[in-house]
């Protein structure tokens, strides 16, 4: 009887980002982790979750910060409840076409810039992939032109 638990859980921890982009403040946002971390400690001890739920959203929140886009986070988030939506109703099979739904909706739609969410791999780019996951030498600045500019 997880999947009760894991929409409420999807949906209460889904506010946190919501909360830290209208508010700039560092200690807020830190203060806003703890307070996570709390509420996620007090809903394992009272029985409310399980810690397979709690370590599953810990992980998503994660990984919705190291997304480059925000809408892409939001659409992840949003395909992730779908997936969860049909694997209740249908279960192996339903995983299996919201997973299908998920890629395909990635794959096929853009972003408001008009770029592919999964841009240097279609359509390819081997500069822009190298871009991303090399890293590259910054540039070197003669002595004599920082001299110039620290005057």
């Amino acid at each position: 009887m997880n999947g009760p638990k894991i929409y409420f859980t999807i949906t209460l921890f889904g506010g946190i980002p919501i909360t830290q982009t209208t508010v700039s403040s560092f200690a807020v946002m830190l203060l806003l982790c703890i307070a996570g971390i709390v509420l996620g400690e007090y809903s394992v001890k009272s029985g409310w979750f399980n810690s397979e739920t709690m370590l599953y959203m810990a992980f998503v929140t994660i990984a919705n910060y190291s997304q480059s886009s925000f809408e892409l986070g939001y659409a992840l988030k949003f395909m992730r409840i779908i997936m969860l939506l049909f694997t209740a109703v249908f279960d192996v099979w339903g995983y299996v076409i919201g997973f299908v739904i998920s890629v395909c909706a990635i794959v096929f739609n853009k972003t408001i810039a008009g770029k592919s969410y999964i841009y240097p791999i279609i359509p390819f780019s081997w500069k822009e992939i190298k871009k991303r996951f090399f890293r590259g030498r910054l540039p070197v600045i003669p002595e004599s032109q920082n001299a110039d500019e620290n005057r």
